[in-house]
């Protein structure tokens, strides 16, 4: 007997919807490569995923708060522009204003590089390369192939789950993986950014033997005495020894096909270094931060107690508190304007589904006005395969000034009773800010000083009275030993 496949009608519109995309956009010319390739996102959508991807970065993390610095960061990317092979398209550069070490691009022409990753470098030059290739994973269109190939690939598994009851039982570990996969770039597409920033770099009259420098800075990163973790760069941009080795290749090949150029040109250090004095290191208290068992936010001016072993995630768009075992949770977040607390709670609850009320009550928190809800949010008990639970949720809004502080806790029904009193505690301990210990808080910043006289880092570093603890950091970013002799005149980094 014969067996007839039976389409259901998800499988069926999926297929015309990739068919449309293959139709509108087909076998795309890759600009870099010449070649013709299967490409299911246009280049207007590339951009208006990017002008998504930006605004989401601008609430998590924001930009930098200084114009000359982004100013600065857009005049070095735009001189790289000209020379890109998609010169005509409308690039965007900013500063992150986060501690990590990363420099990535959003589809579209958005190249973003953080504060953290511009303390670790040392030339404009340096900066030059980064910036390059980034433009080059952008111009060779590396993450619109890999949405392609994704789209493609999960497209392929859940047709067959449609078609066949054996894969639809895998599918969800094939969906999974295929996530995994799709992560990082790929080797190959890491060698070519690499290749592409050098050649974007070296049109641009900089010295791209500094990117091996700036590699080299991150392998310190890695090895730093104290710190095993991966600098997120080297987590989005594996770095392997053969890529360090390509770009030397690539350098050597420059430098005989053209001898002596490369010695004339721009390396331009203390121009990099004069605009990045004063730069914020690390994380910046202004911004909220925790001290014992106590979150406290200057330029808010409020506090509240963290329950003991619970981890704080903090970002501009709200503070996250987890538990140990990832049971519960806390999330604040803050609104401004003086809006009515019933009016903004009511339209708070409206946006959670499949939600019951179950009580709701005035109240008073040290001192300012709080309406306190509560709620059970049911689970979507179609979820096959999964163990899911009611959630357990409840929402205060305080009234502070012109500001609503938002306190939203849940935790599942079973373990409500574990938790309830550490999230009320919480919460109840919300209080304005007045010591003026904790308002003062500033950030340590980065300054650049002249060394007068030949002496060794450590000696020049104890001198100056800099903290013995930020030593090790201080050596980092200026990729010098300790024990290295410095010569006078000589620019250096130094933290406090």
């Amino acid at each position: 007997m014969k067996r007839f496949f039976r389409v259901t009608p998800f499988a069926f519109i999926f297929i015309i919807l990739i068919a449309t995309l293959l139709l509108q956009n087909g076998c795309a010319v890759n600009p870099v490569t010449g070649k013709k390739e299967i490409m299911l996102i246009s280049q207007n959508m590339e951009i208006s995923m990017g002008r998504d991807i930006d605004r989401g970065l601008r609430r998590t993390y924001g930009f930098y708060g200084s114009p000359q610095l982004n100013a600065y960061i857009t005049e070095i990317g735009q001189k790289l522009v000209p020379y890109t092979h998609r010169p005509t398209l409308e690039y965007h550069f900013a500063v992150l204003d986060t501690p990590v070490e990363n420099a990535f691009a959003a589809p579209g022409g958005y190249i973003y590089i953080t504060r953290g990753l511009l303390a670790l470098m040392n030339s404009e030059a340096e900066m030059a390369t980064v910036l390059g290739h980034e433009l080059g994973h952008v111009n060779a269109r590396h993450s619109a192939r890999q949405m392609t190939r994704s789209i493609l690939f999960l497209g392929i598994i859940l047709v067959a789950s449609e078609l066949s009851e054996d894969f639809r039982k895998i599918a969800p570990i094939s969906m999974i993986a295929t996530q995994l996969l799709f992560l990082k770039y790929s080797r190959k597409d890491e060698y070519q950014a690499d290749a592409l920033g050098v050649e974007y770099s070296l049109k641009a009259g900089y010295a791209a033997g500094k990117m091996v420098n700036f590699f080299s800075s991150l392998q310190r990163l890695t090895g730093t005495k104290g710190s095993h973790r991966i600098p997120n760069f080297l987590s989005t941009h594996p770095l392997t020894p053969r890529r360090i080795e390509k770009v030397k290749e690539l350098l050597q090949a420059e430098e005989q096909n053209n001898p002596g150029q490369m010695l004339a040109l721009a390396v331009e250090r203390k121009s990099y270094l004069k605009k990045i004095d004063g730069l914020i290191y690390g994380m910046n208290p202004r911004q909220g931060y925790v001290e014992g068992n106590t979150f406290y936010h200057p330029s808010m001016k409020f506090y509240f107690q963290v329950p003991y072993k619970w981890t704080v995630d903090n970002t501009p768009q709200r503070v996250t508190l987890t538990s140990p075992d990832k049971k519960a949770m806390i999330i604040l977040t803050a609104q401004s304007g003086s809006q009515d607390l019933d009016a903004f709670s009511k339209k708070m609850i409206a946006d959670l589904k499949n939600s019951r009320l179950d009580s709701q009550r005035y109240g008073i928190i040290n001192g300012f006005q709080a309406l306190h809800t509560h709620l059970t949010m049911f689970a979507d008990k179609k979820e096959e395969g999964k163990k899911v639970e009611d959630m357990t949720v409840r929402i205060s809004n305080i009234q502070k000034e012109n500001t609503i502080f938002s306190f939203f806790t849940a935790s599942a029904v079973s373990h409500d009773y574990t938790y309830k009193n550490d999230m009320f505690r919480t919460v109840q301990s919300f209080n304005k800010l007045r010591h003026a210990k904790y308002l003062s808080k500033q950030p340590q910043r980065l300054y650049v000083k002249r060394v007068q006289r030949q002496q060794r880092l450590r000696h020049y570093l104890s001198q100056k009275g800099i903290p013995r603890k930020n030593w090790d950091k201080i050596s980092l970013i200026n990729a010098i030993p300790l024990d290295q002799r410095l010569q006078p005149n000589r620019l250096i980094k130094v933290i406090y």
